[in-house]
């Protein structure tokens, strides 16, 4: 089974190493991963498809990551979202964890946690889906 996770970030390298790692990942399924470089963007793509999993940066131009989870929970749409950020604001992580967010992660990534939370994330999602 083929799991869609969307990758928010507006750094480039990021969303590679990003992508990498979930082809790496070796859970009871495979990733397909798609990117935007920031909020707006993301909206755009989450019109146009719906995903299991989303990995959101917290600060992007445009559009941030707490305004597009806002602007994802308004759509109604309920999906794992897991909060990256390269900055330890305390304020904006409970903000972000206040906002429904599944995980909240720091830049840079450990691999074997952010595994360990995909693999949560994504099996919430199915057993919360009824399979």
């Amino acid at each position: 089974m083929t799991k869609r996770v969307l990758i928010v970030d507006d750094e480039p390298p990021v969303i590679e190493v990003l992508k990498d790692f979930f082809r790496q990942f070796r859970h009871q399924h495979t990733y397909e991963t798609e990117s935007a470089r920031d909020g707006a963007e993301a909206l755009i793509v989450l019109l146009r498809g719906q995903f299991d999993l989303i990995l959101l940066d917290m600060h992007m131009p445009r559009m941030g990551g707490l305004e597009l989870l806002k602007q994802i929970r308004g759509l109604g749409v309920n999906v794992p979202i897991i909060m990256i950020t390269a900055n330890a604001d305390t304020r904006a992580a409970a903000e972000a964890l206040s906002g429904g967010v599944f995980a909240y992660i720091p830049k840079p990534f450990d691999i074997r946690h952010l595994d360990h939370l995909v693999a949560l994330a994504v099996s919430s999602r199915s057993s919360a889906a009824g399979g």
